[in-house]
């Protein structure tokens, strides 16, 4: 039997909680934006279908913030998952019916998230759930999850949780650890010695920061020559950004998320710094370049995703395809790469349950640990790890002339120099 229930205190938070989620019809016919966001707390739907409000042959829960401080990258990721259930259900859907969304606000919290994945379970009765970004969050969940016996899919690149021992977790993306010795590797191949760094103080950017501090301390080619803190809550960084600049370093890190790191990257710019500024994967965001403009030249960031000017220019046949339905369904190219890592997320938890031919829990955990299937992100082959993880490693791109390129086409035509202080 499934082990549903939970502890009976987060029951009654629930239930005050109730009106949030499982509760009203989304419009599927509407993007969720970030000015609609307050007004879209939770809901359900079969996306992109007109299936009454009947017997489903598969239900998936997803808690993300689409309001908080991360909901671009919420809004995003919610708009991947509906568009990859509304081309599932297009094609016959799963199990011989149809596919349906139950989705809660979780306010890119811990305690939100906690809530919505018990509600999920209990109130809404998933069969699968789609993660959160945030791996703070999916880590508060995981034993709520695995007690369940419900997979989930989760897109947070935070090592950390998939290292608890879960076995109904897995993840969509390589984690952020593959990133830290292509980052260290740039910084010695743009000749950067003397670093200083600012690093938002939540869990993924905190341990992403620590596992590229690690690698620095290892090879002793780099030096950290300032260590900054960049406090939940805070949008003027320019003190801590001048303290760097005091010790004249040749490179800045920052670890932030995208709302966070394109004013960051905007401040330090106004202060003069002209020099190579390094970050994660969030730096991929198109808002890194709309915000800071000709300030976001000369970012150095690792990624799995990286977002193209147009559809036309995507990667691969599967990204361009995707980049067209994506643009088609709300009217622009994504703004985040959660919406790549939710609809990864989506097509393999599906690809799962199809291969399974049931949507017990078990049954579909099983397929997915024994899953090789193409994604947006490249060849997922969750049989070579015993942890959930399905690939290894990561990109580096440097923003040059408005544009993302390789670091091996960025430097084809240009000297490791070109952004110095």
């Amino acid at each position: 039997m499934k082990k549903r229930s939970v502890l009976s205190f987060i029951a009654v938070m629930m239930m005050a909680a109730a009106v949030t989620g499982c509760s009203t019809s989304a419009n599927t016919d509407t993007a969720v934006s970030g000015d609609a966001a307050e007004n879209e707390a939770a809901g359900s739907e079969a996306a992109g279908t007109n299936a009454d409000s009947g017997e489903y042959a598969y239900v998936i829960g997803h808690y993300g913030g689409i309001t908080g401080s991360v909901a671009t990258a919420g809004v995003n990721g919610y708009n991947g998952i509906k568009l990859c259930i509304k081309q599932w259900n297009e094609k016959g859907g799963v199990l011989g019916g149809q596919i349906k969304l139950e989705f809660y606000d979780d306010g890119a919290t811990t305690e939100g998230a906690v809530k919505g994945v018990s509600y999920l379970i209990d109130n809404c009765k998933v069969n699968g759930i789609i993660g959160s970004q945030l791996s703070g969050n999916i880590e508060s969940t995981g034993d709520l999850v695995e007690a369940s016996e419900i997979p989930e899919v989760a897109t947070g690149m935070n090592p950390a949780w998939l290292e608890k021992g879960w076995t109904y977790l897995f993840r969509s993306v390589p984690n952020s650890s593959g990133g830290a010795e292509p980052l260290v590797d740039a910084m010695e191949k743009l000749g950067t010695t003397d670093l200083g760094c600012l690093v938002y103080q939540d869990d993924g950017n905190i341990s992403a920061y620590t596992q590229v501090k690690d690698v620095i301390t290892q090879r002793g080619t780099v030096k950290i020559v300032e260590d900054e803190q960049a406090m939940v809550g805070e949008t003027d960084w320019t003190g801590a950004l001048s303290s760097i600049l005091s010790k004249n370093p040749n490179g800045v890190l920052i670890f932030a998320q995208s709302e966070q790191g394109c004013l960051m990257v905007k401040q330090l710019r106004s202060l003069g710094y002209t020099g190579y500024i390094y970050g994660p994967e969030t730096f991929s965001a198109p808002d890194i370049r709309k915000v800071a403009g000709d300030g976001a030249n000369g970012v150095v960031f690792f990624t799995p995703h990286c977002i193209p000017d147009s559809a036309e220019e995507g990667n691969s046949e599967m990204e361009i395809e995707f980049l067209k339905a994506y643009q088609a369904e709300y009217g622009e190219l994504p703004t985040h790469d959660v919406a790549y890592r939710a609809y990864d997320a989506t097509n393999i938890l599906l690809t799962a349950v199809d291969k399974a031919g049931t949507k017990d829990g078990t049954a579909v955990r099983d397929a997915i640990k024994n899953l090789q299937i193409d994604i947006l992100a490249g060849h997922a082959d969750f049989s070579k790890f015993d942890n959930g993880e399905c690939m290894s490693g990561q990109k580096i791109f440097v923003t040059h002339g408005g544009k993302n390129l390789t670091l091996e086409n960025f430097l084809k035509d240009n000297a490791p120099d070109t952004y110095k202080p």
